[in-house]
């Protein structure tokens, strides 16, 4: 009986950590992609300006 529920509750902590190791995946992801999307606006931050700078010399 008892060595069934320790077996149960054996399961049942594994799949929780399993849940937590997807979900730090998950975070990672989103983390990186937050990464990505931030360096873009940079880029297109940089491009706007350099052609605003253009754009005032030839005027």
């Amino acid at each position: 009986m008892l060595d069934h529920l320790i077996e149960e509750y054996g399961d049942q902590v594994a799949l929780q950590q399993q849940q937590i190791q997807r979900l730090n995946e998950d975070i990672t992801h989103r983390y990186n992609e937050i990464k990505r999307l931030e360096s873009r606006i940079q880029e297109f931050k940089m491009l706007r300006d350099e052609f605003q700078k253009q754009f005032e010399e030839k005027v």
